[in-house]
């Protein structure tokens, strides 16, 4: 599929491009910053698409510091005779590429976070 060039056009990606970050899912609509791959010719290319390394980090960085928001007193009060060891905290990436804590019941985690205590 060929999208005209103008000024809101998504920019083409090299899948071996080290800025932008690969993702495998259904085919969605493209959204304003998306990136469509152009490299492939078979049906895979409608389900691979891209978001800039950035964007990830800035995702991880988000959640990572919402985890610390909820954990930093969370457990500071543990039932008599039981000590708190693990947390493990299941995130996952939507259809559109975007790190998210799971809400839904059945989705697969993509990315499991485990903290223990020191």
């Amino acid at each position: 599929m060929k999208r005209k060039k103008g000024r809101n056009a998504p920019a083409r990606a090299d899948i071996e491009d080290p800025h932008i970050v690969l993702f495998q899912g259904e085919e969605v609509g493209m959204k304003p910053g998306a990136v469509e791959l152009q490299s492939f010719g078979s049906e895979l290319k409608s389900k691979l698409f891209g978001r800039s390394l950035q964007d990830v980090k800035q995702d991880f960085l988000k959640v990572s510091e919402q985890i610390n928001d909820i954990l930093h007193d969370a457990f500071s009060k543990v039932p008599e005779g039981l000590t708190f060891d693990t947390i493990e905290i299941a995130l996952g990436f939507s259809a559109e590429g975007k790190l998210a804590f799971i809400a839904k019941a059945g989705m697969k985690a993509s990315v499991t976070v485990r903290f223990k205590k020191a």
